[in-house]
């Protein structure tokens, strides 16, 4: 796919751009069939190298960003000429001049494809720069009234390793902080793959305060820095937030207020229709003289967590998709691809599902229409749930 956008790219640059006449097609099979094997070669390379500090590592990460830029750029560029083959058919067919139709097709597609471009640059820059502090109020059956307005403040895929660590990784937490939160919990993947980050990022994680507790689950991508290496960091360096295994723990409040923490699988990205046997252990487990709130990864458990009788879930692991559309309908964005569950409220069974778009970033540092979230979530013993406060 890479190799291929890549040509696309080129082609378009030539043609469009500068006018030119493009090369032809075995040119094109062929050059796009020396960029597939150099891409396939550096591929794990560039994957490794992007976790480096040094110009090796800024390189990599130049690369991997600019790929992915080329294979939007390219899907675009590929359903224009999709498009504007039709029409020049036509054209053809009927006697015409066709050199009127692809001039009109060079300038639209130099306005569509520039501001697609400069969209692109937006998110490497501002986009993925900007953080949203996300106010909602969620109505719990069974809360006692003592527990109006309890704040629980969520973080999720801080990805430390992939760009937020040291002084931005400590604004991050400073923003968290500042807005008094009764509770912090953080659902998974607060490491992206390199253990050699579990150290420092501990130490900063231990900066997190909450009145009544700081609490995390693990992410897939936490087993994929090594989970036992995960757990017993924060333990060392961060022993303020209590990792929950398949567990569940009583907030320190006077009046019964649970939170349950389920372990996530740590195998593929994706795994729809997920069913954890754990999570149907942890339920039969559950405490029944106030409301368990449960904290997961994967969105995908939701159903599950449901039919089980969880008033309240949050999750991460989508991003929001870190490319959407723009409001209304921000929820058709890339995490479309795997899950439904991609950003915001979901209900089911009397059950409501909050997914967190996250701190960090998968790959590279890109976002358009989906910000870093720090989310506040009030509960509530009547208020409508999933209401949006700010």
């Amino acid at each position: 796919m890479l190799g291929g956008a890549q040509v696309l790219v080129a082609h378009w640059v030539l043609t469009a751009v500068m006018g030119r006449e493009g090369f032809g097609l075995a040119t094109a099979g062929g050059l796009g069939a020396l960029l597939l094997v150099f891409n396939g070669i550096t591929a794990s390379r560039i994957r490794r190298g992007c976790r480096r500090r040094d110009w090796a590592g800024a390189a990599a990460r130049f690369y991997l960003g600019s790929s992915i830029a080329l294979l939007l750029l390219g899907v675009a560029i590929g359903l224009s000429w999709i498009a504007f083959f039709p029409v020049w058919g036509i054209v053809q067919w009927i006697g015409s001049d066709p050199e009127p139709i692809f001039l009109g097709f060079r300038w639209i597609s130099l306005a569509g494809i520039g501001s697609l471009a400069l969209l692109i640059l937006w998110g490497f820059t501002g986009g993925q720069a900007r953080v949203e502090r996300t106010r909602v109020r969620v109505s719990i059956p069974g809360l006692h009234p003592d527990l109006e307005g309890f704040r629980v403040v969520q973080i999720s895929d801080l990805h430390i390793g992939n760009g937020l660590e040291a002084e931005r990784l400590e604004r991050m937490l400073e923003k968290t902080n500042a807005l008094d939160p009764d509770v912090i919990v953080l659902t998974g993947d607060l490491f992206d793959f390199d253990p050699s980050f579990i150290e420092g990022g501990a130490r900063r994680l231990s900066a997190l305060r909450a009145r009544y507790g700081v609490y995390a689950v693990l992410g897939n991508h936490d087993h994929y820095t090594g989970a036992e290496k995960v757990v017993s960091g924060l333990a060392r360096w961060a022993p303020n937030i209590a990792v929950l295994r398949d567990a569940i723990v009583r907030l320190p409040v006077d009046q019964p207020l649970y939170l349950a923490g389920v372990e996530d699988p740590g195998q593929h990205w994706s795994a729809r229709e997920l069913e954890i046997e754990g999570l149907s252990s942890l339920a039969a487990s559950r405490p029944t003289d106030g409301p368990v709130i449960l904290l997961v990864h994967r969105p995908e458990v939701f159903p599950q967590a449901a039919r089980l009788g969880f008033p309240l879930v949050l999750a991460g692991h989508t991003h929001g998709g870190q490319l959407a559309l723009p409001a209304p309908v921000e929820r058709y964005n890339l995490a479309r691809l795997t899950t439904r569950y991609t950003r915001g409220f979901y209900r089911d069974n009397g059950s409501i599902l909050y997914v967190n778009r996250g701190l960090g970033v998968g790959g590279p540092a890109l976002r358009i229409n989906c910000p870093r979230e720090i989310a506040t979530i009030e509960l509530a013993t009547s208020e409508t749930a999933g209401s949006t406060l700010a």
